[in-house]
């Protein structure tokens, strides 16, 4: 037998080798059991009504002269009013907490608070009203806690 034969034979040994180190690897990972990813429709679903509550609340009259409702009970320093309106103006079906800081403050809850029962979605707006930068953020889920 020719060198050049048992090189070949060697790397046909190669080739083989590694084939099945390919093939036991991959039988491996088809094994493992991968969860599916979360559904986007749902995170969708209720960030809309979120972005809807703070249309509505920017939609609804002043009474007082003022850009909307929402924006003359942040002008009045009424927290639990701005809140209240926002939770208001939620489609049925869906809860929130309502959070509000001014400027660079720490966010703290006003409105009616309850504990959600099931995955979340935070929607924020910020708002200026003579001078004051307003954070306003409403955790939404649905009621009841199911989809």
């Amino acid at each position: 037998m020719r060198p050049e034969e048992n090189e070949a034979q060697v790397h046909i040994l190669e080739m083989l080798t590694l084939f099945w180190i390919f093939f036991m690897s991959a039988t491996f990972l088809i094994q493992i059991q991968v969860p599916d990813a979360p559904s986007v429709a749902l995170d969708a679903g209720l960030e809309s009504a979120g972005v809807d509550a703070f249309t509505a609340a920017l939609a609804t009259p002043a009474e007082a002269g003022a850009e909307s409702l929402l924006h003359e009970h942040l002008e009045a320093q009424d927290l639990d009013a701005a809140c209240a309106l926002l939770q208001d103006r939620l489609t049925d079906g869906h809860d929130g907490n309502c959070w509000i800081a001014a400027d660079r403050a720490p966010a703290s809850p006003h409105g009616d608070t309850a504990t959600p029962l099931g995955g979340t979605v935070a929607v924020h707006h910020l708002l200026v009203t003579d001078g004051t930068v307003w954070t306003l953020t409403i955790d939404v889920w649905h009621r009841g806690g199911g989809v």
